[in-house]
């Protein structure tokens, strides 16, 4: 389907836009802004330029998900000696790779987000979000953070920072050396602990049951509140009230970790959050956001089922359309159920998935679904650097019950703005 309004930001435009964001040039200012959880609503006290910290108001939290790599390139430095060049492309780890894929992965993210963070955080911005939530941070570097976290302030925007993706990061206290890295910055909102690892394609941090992972992320949790009290710690559940594990419900899991303040839920259920928000009443008196929802903007028209999660032989195209009406009917939901607007409600707001494009995806074999992959041979009909239609099946969550993983930017792989940019804009600004 044609979507109308679609805008190509020319490399003249982007420069003026980056140009008239306001005090690009000045540093953020030293100190924290305050940030605390009273009841369901978040109470924030901005840090001003001047030093000052502005008056407490409840935090509507208007925000995008962002994970700046596009397009994997076949080879690059290795992380261990950037003089040596190794294969990249797929982030796989397999025997006698090296080094393995994962370590190679989360280098070139922090590459990624060095070359894009001037580009793309100006456009977050122009889309009026407020909030950022980011999956593995920016890397273990006090200039290279600093500089990120100085332009996410200098354009208005607040960080939900990730300090821990992995059984790694707890056990080797990278997470705390994070945390006493970036504090005292004020474009920080929250701490953020993991990312859907209460189900099983993330395999709970790397731990062996979901009770060992709820264990370490309460006990990171507690020892971050003893060397940060301006910021509330958060993490971040896939959608499972039910299981036949009574130890892998969310209910169970929040219950395990107490000293979480603050819950996202990565949500995709359809065009409507159903009974998402009297669930979370029953479950707990915390404040609940939206960490992930959202659609893509492939429509899949035919499609062979090669087996239950995976589509294949794809025959379709983009519609933007659909995925810019569906993500504002989902925000539709979340408005109605904003702290920040009446605090009876449990939700501080919610977070579009995602910021751009990721080709590196490729039909979602990144998470290891679907066929498996000849690595060898580049001509299978797999690409980490082009447009792929393959996705998973998740019958009722989307339009066409495929998730298209490589296509669920506001923005494609080149920055191009999609119809959901905006209206979002016009959202955002009004919410």
């Amino acid at each position: 389907m044609k979507s109308k309004g679609m805008v190509f930001i020319s490399a003249v435009a982007l420069a003026v836009i980056i140009a008239l964001s306001p005090h690009l040039g000045a540093e953020a200012p030293k100190g924290p802004s305050i940030v605390q959880v009273k009841g369901t609503e978040l109470i924030v006290q901005k840090r001003l330029e001047n030093g000052s910290l502005d008056q407490p108001k409840a935090y509507l939290m208007k925000g995008v998900t962002w994970s700046p790599a596009t397009r994997a390139p076949d080879d690059g430095p290795d992380p261990a000696n950037a003089a040596k060049i190794v294969p990249y492309g797929f982030f796989f780890d397999w025997p006698g790779r090296a080094p393995q894929g994962r370590t190679i992965f989360r280098s070139w993210l922090i590459q990624e987000t060095s070359r894009y963070y001037k580009t793309d955080i100006p456009l977050m911005k122009e889309m009026n979000a407020n909030t950022v939530r980011v999956y593995d941070g920016f890397g273990e570097s006090p200039e290279v953070n600093k500089a990120i976290l100085d332009e996410f302030y200098k354009n208005g925007i607040m960080v939900i920072m990730a300090i821990a993706a992995s059984k790694d990061d707890i056990e080797t206290y990278r997470y705390l050396r994070i945390v006493k890295m970036c504090k005292d910055h004020p474009a920080i909102l929250v701490w953020s602990l993991g990312n859907e690892w209460n189900l099983e394609y993330n395999k709970y941090y790397g731990y062996e049951t979901v009770a060992d992972a709820a264990t370490a992320t309460e006990e990171a949790a507690k020892t971050i509140k003893k060397i940060d009290r301006n910021h509330p710690v958060s993490s971040c559940l896939g959608d499972r009230f039910e299981d036949k594990d009574p130890k892998n419900t969310v209910k169970w899991i929040v219950k395990k970790c107490p000293d979480v303040d603050v819950w996202g839920l990565n949500i995709y259920r359809g065009m409507s959050l159903g009974d998402l928000f009297k669930r979370w009443q029953a479950t707990t008196t915390k404040p609940l956001y939206i960490s992930e929802f959202g659609i893509d903007s492939f429509a899949t028209k035919t499609y062979k089922v090669r087996n239950e999660i995976y589509a294949a032989d794809i025959k379709g195209g983009e519609d933007q359309d659909a995925q810019a009406t569906w993500n504002i009917k989902m925000w539709n939901d979340v408005a109605k159920n904003l702290s920040a607007v009446n605090p009876k409600n449990v939700c501080i707001g919610g977070i579009v998935h995602s910021f751009n494009d990721s080709l590196w995806k490729v039909g979602s074999y990144h998470v290891l679904l679907g066929d498996l992959i000849n690595y060898n041979d580049p001509q299978e009909g797999t690409s980490y650097s082009t447009y792929n239609p393959e996705g998973l099946i998740m019958k009722g969550s989307f339009p066409d019950d495929v998730a298209n993983e490589e296509y669920f930017g506001i923005f494609d792989a080149d920055r191009k703005p999609k119809l959901i940019f905006y209206e979002l804009q016009k959202f955002y600004k009004n919410l």
